[in-house]
């Protein structure tokens, strides 16, 4: 019962009530179907007498807006892609006292509506607006009073098309159609119909509304680019680091010259004449000097404008925009090369958020899951909290599309791919339990449990504890050659289920938790079988290849390998280099947990070599590139893999949740030979920092813990005793704050307050 409700106000807490939305579906046509790729301008002038301490809007559409109000830029890039079930569309909030004015006051709001399919969004097929804000005598509806008009400057694009994966089109603008300064106070709207009043919510092909869980984009002011240069007729406007941009130029030219802008990942084709194309836009000038600012965002590390012959360019910039959160998080380290690492995977995974984590920025912008899951694992690290929302978006977009058959596939949003990839679905359940562990929200645990038991149940576990193998729509267990599929697929289910039955746990269901614990013994029985371990390795019988490097890892991470084992797995991961970027991380992680710790730092530093020393500032999907050359169907800018810096955090760094404790931690650095270690860990209180150094003789450990947080400490031991080890030159046992708990062969181990910790030892 108790589960029952907490599901009940979960469920509840996400949609608004159609009571609450007194505003009206308006649009400048009654048709049912829009144009694809149609943009929409609407206005509302109105008078104040005074200023609200706060006024929130709550404004809908299908797909993305911008708003302005009184001629100020307030959102930039608003609505999230379609959506969080197959059939509701989200809605954002927005407070807008802080904008308004006494006297005459404009609402300003440009609409663009995709209007197509592709991974991540679903098109309800028809625009419109809802903008429902009303308080006391303010009444700002969206209705009749309200003048909309289809922006003709925005036409259709005749460039080639972006690849199907991709839900956004191509921009094309034609500046000798534009309605000058319509967002302005001063602009003269009478010539605009008024807008028409389709119906209330909920209504098809919108339903219901469900508040965005995740923060608003944020976005820049117009910055200058780190260098330009000209290659024949094309601009090449040089980016501080792989982001998300959105180009801007001034130029001077005469009527309908054409200006194409893209960025240096437009192309992704495999070979000349390939049609695998991202995004770009094309500019036609009208007569004199003129701005403009396309408002699709692109990634990359150029931006590249193609300009005609007779156009003067004035001057160009960029604005940066992103997901709301900072990169909060810092690595430093005494080898450089670890530092590299680490700082790219930061970028790379910041370029992979927005509307949700996706595998890349140029090709896709797809939620695939497994690879939304290691980034949400890196975000813990790398960014501040912010980020926690839109790994809840991951798993609530995963249970909210689950399919009428219980199967959890992905990427979601997406209608006519429906296809279950079960690594792809596995692995980020496995998950769950990480994101429980670092933001202790039981709620969205026991929102999930139920879709994640109803998947597990999806496959049969017979008596000798093999799974009956489920290939999915997509039989698929990772890039590269020599994949053990058997093993990977037990692997996975196997820590699925051992989240799931954490999680019963977690929510005192305690006949499922038996349930699982019984199946997780018998997949064990089963790995640990004859056929699954040959006596120095692990191979399903019917395997032929080479052993498989990720799959004996999977086996490690679940707990199937003992220690016995270690010797000679620990020789084959030295031989076998076979997982791709993504799932690499087990093999590392592995290595570390069976006491390699240096063995990891060179398999890492060999494996990663050239994605270091790139001049690019972010990771690749595979391990390949070719600078210059096309780069087929991957790209240098890949999430998944990013997990070193988990790695160097969670291990080296040695900081980690502690059990279910809230706001606590364990400070355990491993230092594996870096005399150097300095961390900042975002959390909700502040930030957590470590510095460590190790000398010939001496041993320095600053702590900084934050108001409200407590830690479990343990400190290195190098051949000291306890009395000898100091705190601001005072025997640790001196300290109100610090309280000694225990020592083992390698730490001494202290529960601590919140402060500053400067432990010395010399040896």
């Amino acid at each position: 019962m108790k589960l029952y409700c907490l599901l009940i106000f979960c469920l509840i807490a996400l949609k608004v009530s159609a009571q609450e939305i007194k505003a009206s579906w308006i649009s400048p046509t009654t048709e049912t179907k829009t144009t694809p790729n149609s943009w929409y301008c609407y206005r509302k002038d109105f008078d104040l007498k005074d200023i609200p301490e706060s006024i929130v809007a709550k404004i809908a559409t299908d797909t993305k807006y911008w708003l302005w109000i009184n001629g100020k830029l307030v959102v930039y890039e608003g609505g999230l892609k379609r959506g969080p079930n197959p059939q509701d569309t989200y809605y954002d909030e927005v407070d807008i006292a802080a904008h308004l004015k006494k006297g005459k006051n404009c609402i300003a709001v440009l609409v663009w509506f995709w209007g197509g399919k592709g991974f991540s969004h679903n098109n309800s097929g028809q625009s419109a607006l809802l903008f429902d804000c009303a308080k006391g005598n303010i009444y700002l509806n969206s209705d009749s009073t309200w003048k909309a008009v289809r922006y003709n400057a925005y036409t259709f694009s005749t460039l080639p098309k972006p690849n199907f994966r991709l839900s956004e089109p191509n921009i094309s603008y034609n500046a000798q159609q534009e309605i000058q300064d319509w967002q302005s106070l001063l602009f003269n709207d009478f010539k605009w119909a008024t807008a028409i009043e389709l119906g209330k919510v909920p209504m098809q092909p919108w339903n219901q509304l469900v508040k965005r869980y995740i923060p608003l984009f944020k976005f820049s002011q117009l910055r200058n680019y780190s260098k330009k240069r000209w290659q024949g007729d094309t601009l090449i406007c040089t980016l501080p680091y792989n982001g998300q941009f959105s180009p801007w130029l001034e130029v001077t030219a005469k009527a309908g010259e054409k200006i194409f802008i893209s960025s240096d990942t437009y192309f992704l084709g495999a070979y000349p004449g390939d049609t695998l194309h991202t995004l770009c836009t094309e500019y036609t000038t009208k007569k004199g000097k003129q701005q403009y600012e396309s408002l699709l965002w692109l990634s990359g590390h150029e931006i590249r404008y193609v300009i005609p012959k007779g156009v003067k360019v004035n001057s160009v910039q960029y604005r940066e925009t992103g997901y709301a959160s900072k990169l909060a998080g810092s690595f430093h380290c005494s080898d450089t090369l670890l530092n590299t690492l680490w700082q790219k995977a930061q970028r790379t995974l910041y370029v992979n958020m927005r509307d949700n984590y996706m595998d890349c920025p140029d090709r896709e912008r797809a939620q695939w899951a497994g690879d939304a899951a290691s980034e949400m694992a890196q975000a813990f690290y790398a960014l501040d909290r912010n980020s926690d929302q839109l790994s809840k978006k991951l798993f609530l977009d995963l249970i909210n599309w689950q399919r009428k058959d219980s199967v959890i596939y992905n990427p979601v949003p997406e209608t006519d791919w429906k296809l279950e990839l079960p690594t792809h679905s596995l692995m980020p359940l496995s998950e769950l339990w990480r994101y429980y562990m670092f933001t202790k929200d039981t709620a969205t645990v026991a929102l999930v449990y139920p879709a994640l038991k109803k998947y597990l149940a999806k496959w049969t576990i017979q008596a000798s504890g093999q799974l009956v193998y489920r290939p999915g729509g997509w039989d698929w267990g990772d890039w590269g050659d020599n994949k053990d599929f058997v093993l990977i697929q037990h692997g996975w289910y196997l820590l699925a289920t051992q989240t799931a039955a954490k999680s019963a746990a977690l929510l005192n269901i305690p006949d499922d938790e038996k349930l699982f614990t019984k199946h997780i013994a018998l997949l064990k029985q089963f790995l640990n079988s004859s056929d699954c371990w040959n006596g120095k390795v692990y191979r399903y019988k019917d395997y032929k290849d080479s052993t498989d490097d990720r799959a004996n890892a999977l086996m490690l991470m679940a707990g199937v390998a003992d220690s016995t084992k270690y010797a000679s797995l620990t020789e084959m991961f030295t031989k076998q280099l076979h997982a791709s970027p993504w799932m690499e991380k087990l093999v590392l992680e592995s290595l570390i947990k069976m006491n390699k710790p240096e063995m990891a730092l060179t398999r890492m530093k060999l494996r990663y070599k050239e994605m270091i020393q790139s001049p690019l500032t972010t990771l690749w999907e595979i391990w390949e590139h070719n600078e210059g050359e096309v780069h087929g169907n991957s790209g240098y800018n890949h999430g998944w893999a990013g997990g070193p810096l988990v790695l160097l955090s969670q291990y080296y760094a040695g900081i980690t949740p502690d059990g279910e404790k809230r706001n606590a931690w364990i400070i355990k650095p491993m230092p594996a030979g870096l005399q150097k270690i300095a961390i900042k860990v975002p959390v909700t209180e502040g930030i957590l920092q470590l510095y460590f150094q190790q000398d010939v003789h001496q041993l320095t450990m600053k702590i900084g813990i934050p108001a409200g947080v407590t830690a479990r400490i343990a400190v290195p031991k190098y051949g000291y005793k306890l009395n000898q080890l100091k705190h601001n030159g005072k025997p640790v046992n001196k300290i109100a704050s610090l309280r000694f708990m225990k020592e083992d062969e390698q730490y001494y181990w202290f529960d601590s307050a919140a402060g500053e910790y400067n432990f010395e030892a010399k040896f």
